[in-house]
């Protein structure tokens, strides 16, 4: 019987952060988005202003996709000496990034303070110039201390590299994630012919469990919750199957629906692609605590892999014996 498997939702997370990525390859910082440079401050000229009395210096960081730089070089302090006449300063040569950064933030000190304060943020990678009229009480959050971007590549990688060990290794789904599973029909005896046409001799050995046609094994375990079991009917408008007439059994690895003493299978359209569909939710957990040490291990040594043998499509890619010794004893064996 033909079954057609799709990703609906993919996990939140990888189980694996960038952070532990770079210590286990032993790479420094340079594989993020370095934080940016000084900008220049000077007293605008244009009058009064809110920014208060007192010595102020600027900073600027990065915004990108994943994160923020921590703060840049710090400016040259700026004097107000008296904003009832000159306290609107003007800030120029503020530094744009590289082709991920989405935005910049400019921090500020209040008078004399050493802390720097968020005063603005410029919501693109171009704007160069901004004039400071803001009061100490109007500045908002702290500069961020460490550097949260990540490295593009490495991000690439560890999504290539879970998704692989998924879906060609484990079989099965590591953090939380929603599935589809898409059938012809439901359970039936066609779905165990010999080649000869006839129905497979229950007798023959456990390589035939499934002829158990009260049961529907899912794909990608840990099986946590099943959503919904729908169907085409005969009259061909989709349906959803009652959940009281099965079970859902997600100690079985791979998870199960099973029918419930007395109930049957509906009918499903013959002769209907994907009559039946069946979605899921399976994975160890939400958090990256909730996989096997060995799984994430197994990742950051097939990231690693992938980062030091960077080749081109031709060249030849050796298999990695050990990643599946590593796994071995968290693969799921089709059937």
């Amino acid at each position: 019987m033909r079954q057609k498997l799709f990703l609906l939702t993919p996990p939140a997370a990888e189980p694996v952060t960038i952070p532990e990525l770079t210590t286990f390859l032993r790479l420094d910082t340079t594989n993020a988005e370095p934080a940016p440079g000084a900008l220049t401050a000077a007293l605008a000229g244009l009058g009064a202003g809110n920014v208060d009395n007192g010595d102020h210096r600027y900073r600027v960081t990065f915004v990108t996709a994943d994160g923020e730089t921590d703060g840049g070089i710090v400016s040259a302090v700026l004097t107000v000496a008296n904003k009832t006449v000159n306290g609107q300063v003007a800030l120029t040569a503020v530094p744009t990034g590289g082709s991920a950064v989405t935005a910049r933030k400019i921090y500020r000190t209040v008078a004399a303070g050493s802390t720097y304060l968020l005063l603005t943020t410029l919501a693109d990678n171009t704007t160069t110039a901004y004039t400071d009229n803001t009061a100490d009480a109007g500045l908002g959050a702290g500069a961020p201390a460490v550097n949260t971007t990540q490295d593009p590549l490495l991000k690439s990688l560890l999504t290539a590299a879970r998704q692989h060990i998924e879906t060609a290794i484990l079989h099965r789904a590591l953090l939380t994630q929603t599935w589809q599973l898409f059938l012809d029909a439901f359970p039936n005896a066609q779905w165990f012919l010999e080649p000869q046409g006839q129905p497979v001799d229950s007798r023959i050995g456990p390589r035939w469990r499934g002829l158990d046609l009260t049961r529907l094994e899912l794909p990608m375990p840990t099986l946590q919750t099943v959503t919904s079991v729908k169907y085409i009917d005969v009259n061909g408008a989709q349906q959803t199957m009652p959940s009281g007439d099965y079970a859902v059994d997600t100690k079985q690895d791979p998870g199960v629906i099973q029918l419930l003493a007395g109930k049957s299978w509906p009918t499903a359209k013959v002769q209907t692609p994907n009559a039946v569909t069946v979605e899921y939710v399976a994975g160890y957990g939400v958090t990256a605590a909730s996989v096997p040490e060995a799984v994430k291990t197994g990742i950051k040594m097939l990231v690693g892999e992938l980062f030091e043998n960077r080749m081109p499509p031709d060249a030849a890619i050796d298999e990695l014996p050990w990643l599946d010794r590593l796994l071995a004893s968290h693969r799921v064996f089709l059937t």
